[in-house]
């Protein structure tokens, strides 16, 4: 099983993982909206990081739960 097949599995049959992989995504949207702003503002860049550390924190979660089920194919 290739790592697609296997998220494509998980986002079929693990909801928790479908939360992550959704919210990931729109975090991606919104930093990605807030890197165009210009000037740049101290609170949006805040804003900005925080956005960032949540979406690693997903990815981390995320790759975790690949990795254990592919462990178990």
């Amino acid at each position: 099983m290739t790592r697609e097949e296997a998220i494509q599995k998980l986002l079929e049959t693990d909801e928790e993982f479908k939360n992550w992989y959704e919210e990931h995504k729109e975090l991606k949207w919104k930093v990605h909206k807030l890197e165009k702003h210009f000037p740049p503002d101290p609170e949006l860049e805040a804003e900005q990081e925080r956005l960032k550390r949540r979406k690693l924190y997903l990815k981390d979660l995320m790759e975790a739960r690949i990795k254990e089920f592919l462990s178990k194919q």
